[in-house]
């Protein structure tokens, strides 16, 4: 079978891998494939392999540009998937595999997960608690909004990713720093060009956690296990943990919740990544991604499940039904680790943690020499993770918690004079 693959994500080499390996064909469409070889040591493999195609495409943000260019890999050698695990690309998926009549999601259902403006506007009204919003396509009403929403309030861009440009404002200041900030950024990289629409959200205190879900077609959602996401302090957000369990005490007004929440928006396929607050009232839906957990969630559910999720995402893009993941009595959870200040990359060493009770695996994402800044904007500030299991989520975060001080961390700092 021949696998068209939209862009992808670090840890999503994976699939790519598990899929050659198992004899299909797979095709990378990407606008920088090379920035795969740096960030995960699956690719240079991946690559070799005599099944893979890696198509480098400038255009390939473009959603009229990249369906032609699937038309002509389809025409070549038919494409019998299409797939993608990154969150910029999800309506571009959408669009290619309805363009070659393949398996995917609706169009419209993965623009409204997508963008979160269309996520809010759409469900207002429904009954869904969501945050006091307001959203604007002009940055010249991003103050008044913000007046209209009050502080504290959260602003982020619709179409952003990974807490990326998502800040919490507690006061003017805070608001004419951000708008000089979001000012300068026309893109996200790597072709992906920022749609101008913002939203301004109430602040809601709680924590976050997520629902994993698979929709099998329209209106069979199966929700199939809970997210814990430990996030930073203020002003940023950045996930600095996640766990991957069931039996949260409001576990079934949270499923509830996301099977209307995935309905009404018209999401009618593949793995889900749904967001909530627990806040003082009760969950309240934080944003939906129409694509597969990111980071190093899917490692989490494999080792708790024994079930491969990036691979379940390549099987149900090739019609087949998908092998669910569910929790088991094994609990996995992990923590991201960043640098206290910027520097270069001397060594990071494990040899601390992998005596310690519960510990599974560890990985750097920075090489020697590589330059890191400190952790204090978004999840590409982390530099690397650690996974531990255990009986339940308290003894996993536990474990993950103690070991963090096990990291021999050596960075070159330069002194200023």
């Amino acid at each position: 079978m021949h696998i068209l693959m939209i862009e992808c994500n670090p840890n999503g080499m994976a699939g790519i891998a598990n899929a050659l390996d198992l004899g299909h064909d797979v095709t990378l469409v990407s606008v920088d494939p090379d920035f795969y070889l740096a960030v995960s040591p699956l690719t240079e493999a991946a690559y070799a392999h005599p099944n893979c195609q890696v198509i480098k495409s400038e255009k390939a943000f473009s959603i009229e540009e990249l369906t032609a260019l699937a038309r002509e890999v389809h025409a070549e050698r038919p494409v019998h998937g299409v797939t993608t695990y990154s969150e910029y690309h999800t309506v571009h998926t959408a669009a290619v595999a309805e363009a070659l009549g393949l398996p995917g999601m609706s169009v419209d259902g993965a623009r409204n997960a997508r963008h979160k403006h269309l996520t809010r506007l759409t469900l207002d009204g429904t009954g869904i608690r969501q945050p006091r919003f307001a959203h604007v396509s002009d940055m010249t009403k991003v103050e008044a909004a913000v007046r209209e929403v009050g502080f504290p309030c959260v602003v982020k861009p619709s179409d952003g990713t990974a807490s990326l440009h998502v800040l919490h404002l507690k006061d003017e200041d805070d608001l004419t720093a951000y708008l000089a900030e979001l000012a300068e950024v026309v893109d996200y990289g790597r072709g992906v060009v920022r749609i101008p629409d913002i939203l301004i959200e109430e602040f809601v205190p709680g924590e976050l956690i997520s629902v994993e879900s698979c929709v099998l077609g329209k209106g069979e959602v199966v929700n199939l296990g809970l997210t814990d996401r430990p996030l930073s302090g203020f002003p940023h957000f950045i996930e600095m943990g996640a766990t991957y369990f069931t039996g949260h005490p409001l576990q079934d007004e949270l499923f509830e919740m996301t099977t209307k929440v995935l309905n009404e928006l018209g999401v009618d396929f593949g793995f889900i990544h749904t967001e909530f607050l627990l806040g003082p009232d009760g969950p309240v839906l934080c944003e939906v991604n129409g694509r597969l957990i990111g980071g190093i969630v899917p490692s989490l559910m494999q080792i708790s499940s024994g079930v491969d999720a990036y691979l379940e995402v390549i099987r149900q893009a090739l019609g087949e039904r998908p092998e669910l993941p569910f929790p088991g009595e094994t609990i996995a959870g992990g923590h991201w680790f960043g640098s206290p200040v910027a520097g270069t990359v001397e060594s990071i060493g494990f040899d601390g943690l992998k005596d310690l009770p519960g510990f599974h695996s560890a990985l750097a994402y920075k090489k020697p020499g590589v330059e890191v800044s400190r952790l204090s904007k978004s999840n590409f500030d982390w530099i690397g993770h650690i996974i531990f299991t255990g009986a339940d989520r308290d003894e996993v975060n536990k474990r993950n918690e103690e070991a963090l001080d096990a990291i021999d961390l050596r960075l070159k700092v330069e002194v200023a004079r």
